[in-house]
């Protein structure tokens, strides 16, 4: 940046910029199959949903209800219940008094009082476990990575309700969830699922 404000922590990270936002959360709570956003979230895009289930889950086809600038909630099929929170790169006023900083644009970038997120890591490389066929005669791949589970991590589940691409007809996406084996399992579901996976999952925990 050439001028403006930066804040720059012991590390020389720079933790705060008046150009460009951090990830924001904007709601945190319980869920159950989904929950409801209480206020709805005000983004033109939909916020990004993070979860971390209470025990082990399988998700699958999920959806961010409402429309650009009225948001109301998430849901998905399984999933069990656990804890989320959503964010996005833009800040809410919140604060009674502190800081608040805006953009050359005038857009909320930070607020004292609204707490931030943080990426953590992202799964990009899977290895591929083979193959089996469902009641319905589809096929099942099946693909993993070693990926601990016990870091306080909460899971991106915006992408998990995407169809994936197969060899001739899309698929659809499944992820569970496996405390008991510390691992991440995606599976896809189709006429034809590919054996080569490439969707990433990403990780991200609240920070004060």
């Amino acid at each position: 940046m050439s001028y403006g404000f930066q804040f720059t922590n012991a590390s020389n990270v720079v933790t705060l910029d008046s150009e460009f936002s951090r990830l924001v959360v904007l709601q945190t709570g319980r869920y159950s199959s989904g929950a409801a956003f209480s206020p709805a979230i005000a983004t033109q895009e939909p916020p990004l949903v993070f979860v971390r289930p209470d025990a082990s889950s399988t998700f699958q086809y999920a959806t961010i209800s409402g429309t650009p600038g009225n948001w109301t909630g998430f849901s998905f099929i399984g999933g069990g219940a656990g804890s989320y929170f959503c964010a996005a790169f833009k800040s809410r006023p919140t604060a009674t008094y502190g800081l608040r900083l805006w953009s050359g644009a005038g857009d909320l970038l930070f607020d004292n009082n609204t707490p931030c997120a943080q990426f953590t890591r992202t799964i990009s490389s899977w290895t591929y476990l083979g193959a089996s066929n469902t009641e319905q005669g589809l096929i099942r791949c099946n693909y993993t990575a070693v990926s601990p589970l016990d870091t306080g991590d909460y899971m991106l589940i915006n992408n998990i309700g995407m169809d994936v691409a197969g060899l001739s007809r899309s698929s659809k996406l499944y992820c569970t969830w496996e405390y008991n084996n510390n691992r991440i399992l995606m599976f896809a579901i189709g006429v034809t699922p590919s054996i080569n996976f490439f969707v990433p999952v990403v990780f991200a925990k609240p920070i004060s």
